[in-house]
């Protein structure tokens, strides 16, 4: 199968299916707000959940230990990270991870479970913590130039945890190693367990850059028990819907704290999930390859639309989610978002930044077809000519 332009090029109308992200707004408007890609996927998963579904019977299925090492050896080939199995814990997502890491540090570090978050960020991480009682000490990054201040030494008291979205959404900012190591340097004197999201890694932009796993710059067994990775196909390869990820937690203190009474809470990975997400790992890397060359078109639309516009766009350096600064509109909006704005003039559907954190600011999903990016660009240039 050659996964080239064409490939990705055909459109799927998933208006007519049961695609959330096409339906929610009605027929007349484009979406480009959650992270869901409209291409087909690659064959190879395609054959593989078609094999199974004909089976005809779909029980409970046991934890698959062949995606588990389909998952570690795309790691240490990729990325040159080794893990052990005894370190996975399978999740039906990250968001399940995110809030048994908050539950983690509730009941194991008393009077210090205070989490960082980095902000603007995907807003389950906030909704994580409050769900699990825990307080959110929010971390401000810098759309533009090096995005991290360093926190003060003090701000660490009384915290007991970080939470990192790595690459970073919605800013699409890859961490470098220098970056990644200031934050494990932090973590090490303010003694804090440092959980990562890592869902977006295979989605890098900008060769030869590659994403860096957190564990990966572990330089000892001391500092890789203070860490956890959340990681998972479904962003990669387009297979959210399978519900499989995997939450890699190499300390056996912490991973029997995270997975407290996990049987009776979390429902076991979907057996369509487990198939999909060792097909995805054994052989969908010619058609991720495809998708970046197809998301690199994308991202220069997005980025010559943006600058038509005046409008700053952060550097779209890993994951398929522009983020564009519409602060300076808000003059003439009359207390209108621009999300509002753009769904009611443009018929654009796209994400609020007001909800990872950042007012005024808008998230657009470039992971679709170029002729329905370049439709919904042009609906959007139009909007803003009826401001001037």
């Amino acid at each position: 199968m050659t996964y080239d332009f064409d490939f990705f090029d055909v459109p799927l109308h998933r208006e007519r299916g049961d695609s959330q992200k096409w339906t929610l707004f009605g027929p007349d408007v484009l979406p480009l707000w959650i992270a869901d890609m409209d291409f087909r996927s690659c064959e190879e998963i395609v054959l593989a959940l078609t094999r199974r579904a004909q089976e005809g019977c779909y029980g409970y299925a046991r934890e698959s230990r062949a995606a588990i090492a389909a998952m570690i050896a795309y790691h240490r080939e990729h990325y040159g990270l080794e893990i052990d199995p005894d370190w996975v814990v399978p999740q039906p997502g990250v968001v399940t991870a995110l809030n048994l890491f908050c539950r983690l540090l509730r009941e194991t570090r008393a009077g210090r479970s205070d989490v960082f978050i980095n902000e603007p960020v995907y807003h389950h991480f906030m909704s994580a913590a409050v769900q699990q009682g825990v307080r959110e000490r929010r971390i401000g990054l810098r759309p533009f130039g090096p995005p991290l201040p360093t926190p003060p030494a003090p701000t660490a008291a009384g915290a007991g945890g970080w939470l990192l979205c790595n690459p970073q959404n919605p800013l699409g900012h890859l961490w470098d190693d220098a970056e990644l190591r200031g934050i494990l340097d932090f973590a090490a004197a303010g003694d804090l367990l440092v959980a990562s999201d890592e869902i977006h890694g295979g989605l890098v932009l900008d060769p030869p850059h590659t994403y860096r796993p957190l564990l990966a710059l572990a330089r000892d067994d001391a500092e890789r028990r203070r860490l956890m990775a959340f990681v998972a196909p479904s962003k990669t390869w387009n297979v959210p819907g399978l519900g499989c990820a995997f939450a890699i937690v190499p300390d056996p203190t912490l991973r029997a704290h995270f997975t407290r009474d996990y049987d009776n809470l979390i429902p076991c990975i979907n057996l369509f999930g487990w198939v999909g997400a060792e097909a995805a790992y054994r052989f969908g890397e010619p058609w991720r390859l495809g998708l970046l060359a197809y998301l690199r078109r994308n991202r220069a639309l997005l980025e010559e639309a943006a600058r038509a516009w005046g409008l700053p766009l952060c550097r779209l350096q890993a994951t398929y989610l522009g983020f564009l600064d519409c602060t300076a509109l808000a003059p003439k909006l009359n207390g209108e978002s621009p999300h509002d704005f753009f769904l009611r003039v443009a018929k654009v559907a796209l994400n609020d930044g007001a909800v990872f954190g950042a007012p005024g600011w808008v998230r657009i999903n470039i992971a679709t077809q170029t002729a329905t990016l370049r439709a919904a660009l042009e609906r959007m240039g139009n909007a803003l000519a009826t401001l001037r």
